[in-house]
C-alpha cells in the first residue's frame, strides 16, 4: 500500500520573558521524533516538524505546547505554524512563516494561542517576506507618513481606510471634527502622493498600514 510523503511544518515557540530562551532550546531539543532541528531566534525557538499528510499540525502542536508550557512552567507559552513546506516556500520561508505568526500572534492575540500563519488573515499579504523588504514596501508607499511623527495622520488613515471612505465614520472613530479629518486626510494626499478616491491607492495603503503595524508588532 502506497503512503504519502511527511508534509514538512516548521513550529516557533515564544515563552514569557521570565523564562530564558536557552531553557525552551533545551526543552524543546530533549522531545523524541518527529521533532527535529532546533534553532534559536532571538526570544522564539524553532523546530522542525514532518507530519503524514493526515495529521493535523495544530492538534499536533496544541500537544508540544501543552507538554512543553508544562516543562518550563509557562502557561503562557505560544506556538506559530509555518508550512508546509511546498515547491513554491522553501524551508527559509516557511521558518519565516512560522516566527511571525508566533510574534503577531502574541502581540494581537495574547499569550498561550497557537496561531498559524493563515489565521493572520490579510497580514498575510504583507508579511512572509524579510523585514528589510516589509520596510522597503512600506516606505515606498507611505512615504514620510510612516515616520512617527505622523502617527496621527497614520491613525487617521487607518480609520479612513476601515470606514471605506466616510469623513463621517473617521470623525466619530477619532473624536473629530469633519474639518480636522478633511484637513489630514489632505495632508495624507499630499505626504503620500496617493489618490485616496482611487480604489487601486487605497489597497496598497491598506496593506503598507498593516505592514507598519505589524513591523511595530513583532519588534515589541
Amino acid at each position: 500500500m502506497e503512503t504519502s510523503a511527511p508534509q514538512a511544518y516548521v513550529l516557533a515557540f515564544q515563552a514569557d520573558r521570565a523564562v530564558n530562551v536557552r531553557v525552551l532550546e533545551r526543552v524543546l531539543g530533549q522531545l523524541s521524533p518527529p521533532v527535529r532541528g532546533v534553532q534559536v531566534r532571538g526570544p522564539t525557538v524553532l523546530v522542525g516538524l514532518p507530519l503524514d499528510p493526515q495529521v493535523d499540525p495544530r492538534v499536533e502542536a496544541a500537544a508540544l505546547r501543552r507538554d512543553v508550557a508544562a516543562s518550563v512552567g509557562d502557561p503562557g507559552l505560544s506556538v506559530g505554524i509555518g508550512g508546509p513546506r511546498d515547491r513554491e516556500r522553501s524551508v527559509r520561508l516557511v521558518a519565516l512563516q512560522a516566527e511571525q505568526a508566533v510574534r503577531l500572534g502574541r502581540a494581537l492575540g495574547g499569550h498561550g494561542r497557537i496561531t498559524a500563519f493563515s489565521d493572520l488573515g490579510p497580514y498575510c499579504f504583507v508579511l512572509g517576506r524579510p523585514t528589510a523588504e516589509i520596510e522597503g514596501f512600506c516606505k515606498a508607499v507611505l512615504g514620510p507618513l510612516a515616520e512617527r511623527a505622523q502617527r496621527d495622520e497614520l491613525r487617521t488613515l487607518e480609520e479612513f481606510l476601515r470606514a471605506h471612505g466616510s469623513v463621517n465614520a473617521v470623525a466619530r472613530a477619532l473624536f473629530l471634527h469633519r474639518n480636522t479629518v478633511r484637513q489630514r486626510l489632505k495632508r495624507i494626499g499630499e505626504l503620500t502622493g496617493a489618490d485616496l478616491n482611487d480604489a487601486g491607492s487605497r489597497v496598497h495603503l491598506y496593506l503598507a498600514v498593516l505592514g507598519h503595524k505589524a513591523l511595530k508588532e513583532l519588534a515589541s
